[in-house]
C-alpha cells in the first residue's frame, strides 16, 4: 500500500514539472523555426538588445530557441508520464478491490 502512496505522488510531481517545464517554454515550442527578439521577428546578421544591457546575436537567439522547445517537449513527455502513471494506479487500485 505505501508502494501506491509513491507512485502517486511521483506522478503528481511528474505532472506539475511536466506542465511547467512546457508553459515556461511553451512560446519556443509553440513558435517552432521562428527567432524573435522580444516578439519581433529576427534574421541572420540582426542582433537582440534589451533593455538593461546585453544584446544577443541571431545564432545565440535561435540556440536558446533550440534548448526552450528541446525542454517544452521534455516536459510534455514527463507530465504525459505522470498521466500514465494515474491511470495505472486508478487500474491497479480498482482491480485490487
Amino acid at each position: 500500500m505505501a508502494t501506491h502512496r509513491w507512485l502517486k505522488v511521483l506522478a503528481y510531481l511528474l505532472v506539475i514539472v511536466g506542465s511547467a517545464m512546457f508553459f515556461i517554454n511553451a512560446e519556443a515550442v509553440v513558435n517552432g523555426n521562428a527567432v524573435e527578439c522580444d516578439g519581433s521577428p529576427m534574421r541572420p546578421g540582426q542582433w537582440c538588445t534589451r533593455i538593461g544591457g546585453g544584446s544577443t546575436s541571431y545564432d545565440e537567439e535561435k540556440k536558446n530557441e533550440a534548448q526552450g522547445e528541446l525542454v517544452g517537449y521534455a516536459g510534455v513527455g514527463l507530465g504525459s508520464l505522470g498521466i500514465a502513471l494515474f491511470v495505472g494506479h486508478g487500474i491497479t487500485t480498482r482491480r485490487s478491490r
